[in-house]
């Protein structure tokens, strides 16, 4: 039996390029901290916990080149470097709310089924 087929997202939909950009474990933590204000690259890599200095660079690289991260040169010895979200960045906002609403729901669905919150 094969399986019914399912669309494509059409060939022109940037569904496909966005979902590849913020696939990932890094990523969408990265966006989610720069979402409540500018960090400094230090402070990102406290911010996610296991996250190599190597991997940081090159996440934030591609944020940069797909313009939902701005990168900021801080005058100050020695040299520090700031990232900000820019407004392409923020558009993920609402997608992040929606996460967050969802994860509280499920979360209520679990308590409500799991026997072993009866005791």
């Amino acid at each position: 039996m094969t399986s019914p087929s399912r669309p494509e997202p059409p060939p022109d939909c940037p569904l496909e390029r966005y979902l590849h950009v913020v696939s990932g474990a890094w990523v969408p933590r990265i966006l989610w901290f720069l979402r409540f204000g500018p960090r400094r690259f230090g402070d990102l890599r406290r911010d996610l916990r296991g996250i190599s200095t190597k991997v940081l660079t090159a996440k934030l690289r591609t944020l940069e080149a797909d313009r939902l991260v701005s990168r900021q040169e801080l005058a100050t010895s020695p040299r520090q470097v700031q990232y900000a979200l820019t407004e392409r960045g923020m558009a993920f906002e609402p997608v992040f709310e929606a996460m967050i609403r969802v994860s509280h729901h499920l979360a209520e669905l679990e308590e409500a089924t799991d026997p072993a919150m009866d005791r």
